[in-house]
């Protein structure tokens, strides 16, 4: 019988990985942390700390990231009055000198004489952390409230996803690099393959390669919700490919969409029976057709705890029971909206274009396996998913299986320079 510790052994050699998904997060939440320079006042005695704290508190609000008080010293107010909201217009601070500050407190009624003679002057963490890491090195300066975001928490450590969930991640990114090999024809901006997921069971609805050649605007990324589009009697492109057999039950042909069809359902019920037997018979989607002959991964659920299915009507409105809601008048589309709630599996950082079509289609999260140091907006060039102001906003991840897509993408690059 196999010890404790073999089977130990065993485990963590089958979960050893060559790629580290990295999550792509606001500088927030990856910055160290900025100083600014304080006064403390050096208490006399010790037993006095609290009146202190609670004088203080009253008379000159303010550092609420940090622990009023430590070893006998209190914080009392920042050497520069407005030191941050200054710098940011290019004004110089205002330094407060400490005769200043004194004069202050007596007019305030705070009792000076808890204090020695001397104020100290020392620096402090200028704003408060948001992660544990960021806390731990700022205790190292001065004592910090803080109480941590499990769910950021599990963004740094990996622990959001499951051992099944990573070998799903895995094998999906595998097939994202197959079809970029066999197809994906772009440039030094933007290039690569496509896949959108439904996370929760796991049902590969579209897959797509760049193919810049016969569309400016036909990146992986474009493509794939284009295909999707589809699904719910929308898209874009009459998508053609002179090579496809277009009596294969996966390819889209040159086939102009039926609108009118779309209009014959009368309620949400209809169109969503609709819809599910559409992914049900179709998917997944590709483009090029010859996508189609690749060895798809076996359908793993990506998310064993889903509470509820975000939908959206086409006019925004939020709804929260579908089957409580019909549509308006029988031409409003119902149904989820675009990529609402599914994952984007990218061979390489998307570029503007594409990142800002995969935000407008509500995808959930995103992951690339190579960076895009040209245009890439999710981490080299902007984090464009952290920008203040959107109406959405997905997670990102890095990394996943980042050699080979390294690879893939010189690949696709050497292909094209010999033609």
């Amino acid at each position: 019988m196999a010890s404790l510790k073999s089977v130990k052994a065993s485990k963590t050699e089958t979960t050893t990985r060559s790629w580290t998904a990295k999550p792509i997060l606001g500088s927030d939440f990856t910055e160290v942390l900025p100083l600014q320079e304080v006064y403390v006042g050096i208490l006399k005695r010790r037993k006095d700390t609290s009146v202190a704290i609670q004088s203080i508190s009253a008379v000159l609000p303010g550092f609420a990231h940090l622990k009023r008080c430590s070893n006998g010293k209190l914080l009392l107010a920042p050497l520069r009055s407005g030191e941050s909201s200054r710098a940011n217009i290019g004004e110089e601070s205002v330094a407060l000198s400490e005769d200043e500050l004194k004069d202050q407190l007596k007019e305030r009624g705070y009792d000076l004489s808890l204090f020695e003679d001397k104020f100290q002057v020392t620096k402090v963490p200028a704003k408060a952390p948001r992660t544990k890491l960021q806390a731990g090195e700022a205790s190292k300066i001065w004592p910090v409230n803080f109480h941590p975001d499990q769910t950021i928490e599990s963004l740094l450590d990996g622990s959001v996803f499951d051992e099944d969930c990573l070998h799903a991640i895995e094998r999906i990114m595998s097939l994202v690099i197959e079809a970029a090999r066999l197809e994906a024809i772009g440039d030094e901006r933007c290039t690569g393959a496509a896949a959108v997921v439904d996370p929760e069971d796991g049902r590969i609805l579209a897959v797509s390669a760049a193919r810049i050649d016969r569309h400016p605007m036909w990146h992986a990324a474009m493509l794939a919700v284009d295909l999707v589009a589809r699904l719910h009697g929308g898209g874009a492109w009459r998508l053609h490919d002179v090579e496809s057999d277009l009596t294969k039950r996966r390819t889209l042909g040159d086939q102009k969409v039926d609108s009118n069809a779309e209009t014959e359902e009368p309620n949400f019920k209809d169109r969503l029976r609709r819809i599910k037997r559409k992914y049900e018979e179709e998917t997944p989607l590709c483009y090029p057709a010859s996508l189609s002959s690749l060895t798809f991964p076996v359908q793993t659920p990506l998310e064993t705890s889903q509470v509820g299915q975000k939908w959206r009507r086409n006019d925004g409105a939020k709804v929260e029971d579908p089957q409580q809601e019909e549509c308006g008048s029988s031409a409003e589309k119902c149904g989820p909206y675009l990529c609402t709630g599914y994952w984007v599996f990218l061979l390489t950082e998307p570029c503007p274009m594409c990142a800002m079509a995969l935000l407008h289609s509500r995808v959930a999260r995103i992951f690339y396996g190579a960076v895009n140091r040209n245009v890439g907006v999710l981490g080299t060039r902007a984090v464009l998913h952290t920008v203040p102001g959107l109406n959405h906003r997905y997670r990102v991840w890095s990394g996943i299986l980042e050699r080979e897509c390294r690879q893939t993408v010189e690949e696709i690059n050497g292909r094209k320079s010999l033609e």
